[in-house]
């Protein structure tokens, strides 16, 4: 059975990016759209694991090939650095504890362990999330399932880096496109050769019968996803605008991206930068894991999240 687990809809929110976050969606994509084109791509089983909510993946959870899962966006209290743990297997009343502990990242992996939720670290060696240290992994490693070695939109460097780490580590290794948009849904994904359905296939995952396959990222599929979010946030103005064509914030939305259009080259300048700064944070982070090698144990848990001298 495959499963592409690592896939977003406009459930997850505005975007993060600055200065368009009041604006535009991480993701366009509809429940139904993901489904219908991921079985149409081989998943036997379809995963939605929106940004903190799951009620995007709710709304098709009545079908027996559905896993409600969950982006968890954990934090370090300490200094504010975040972390993107997927999660699969997630009822109702586990997210509602979850979203409340999730601001305290030594509260929520306990609870994560406890519930027997499949846990994996998601694409660690990028900037996406925040500053991570051979630190934080330090204090997070023990209590994972798993770490994503095969994201769809991150390059090859950033997965090799997840890949050597997870076996280092013995964790299971995770795979999913992080589609934020239609182009990769279920090109890449997690197989579990012995699994018959839903429940078997997690049981696959948590003891490590499985394995990935699929496509990576590049810098060019990265800047094509975000020309293609750009497209659906016009075609979206438009479409709220035939909707409510009388709302002065409609028209004023559709007018304002309009006026915007000759800018587009100007993020996609911002864009580059980025995945240079992305390119340079994976490397830092390499020569920091064997510079700087911390203690990868349980008792981490309670040291104070400092860089070692």
């Amino acid at each position: 059975m495959k499963l592409d687990a690592h896939v977003h809809t406009f459930h997850s929110g505005r975007t993060t990016i600055f200065p368009v976050h009041k604006i535009l969606n991480e993701s366009y994509n509809t429940p139904e759209g993901v489904y219908r084109l991921a079985k149409k791509r081989g998943m036997d089983l379809v995963a939605i694991t929106d940004h903190d909510v799951i009620s995007g993946a709710l709304t098709i959870a009545d079908r027996p090939d559905v896993i409600v899962g969950c982006e968890v966006t954990g934090v370090f209290p300490e200094d504010k650095v975040k972390v993107h743990i997927g999660t699969l297997g997630v009822t109702e009343s586990q997210h509602r504890e979850i979203d409340k502990l999730r601001h305290d990242v030594r509260e929520l992996m306990p609870y994560l362990k406890q519930q027997r939720i499949f846990t994996s670290l998601n694409h660690l060696a990028s900037r996406v999330a925040g500053q991570i240290t051979p630190v934080h992994l330090a204090a997070l490693i023990p209590w994972l399932d798993g770490i994503e070695i095969l994201n769809g939109t991150r390059p090859k460097s950033q997965n090799r880096t997840a890949a050597a780490l997870a076996s280092a580590h013995r964790k299971v290794g995770v795979a999913g496109s992080d589609s934020h948009t239609y182009r990769g849904i279920g090109k890449t994904c997690i197989v579990a050769d012995t699994a018959s359905n839903r429940e078997e296939f997690l049981e696959c995952l948590r003891q490590g019968r499985v394995r990935v396959e699929g496509h990576q990222g590049s810098y060019f599929k990265f800047c094509s996803d975000i020309l293609r979010l750009t497209a659906r946030f016009y075609e979206d103005g438009w479409i709220q605008l035939a909707k409510q064509p009388l709302r002065w914030n409609r028209q004023a939305m559709v007018l304002g991206s309009l006026i915007g259009l000759p800018l587009i080259p100007v993020p996609l300048i911002g864009i580059i930068a980025h995945l240079v700064l992305e390119e340079r944070f994976n490397t830092a982070l390499l020569f920091d894991l064997v510079a700087r090698p911390a203690e990868f144990s349980p008792d981490n848990w309670n040291v104070p999240l400092v860089a070692h001298d």
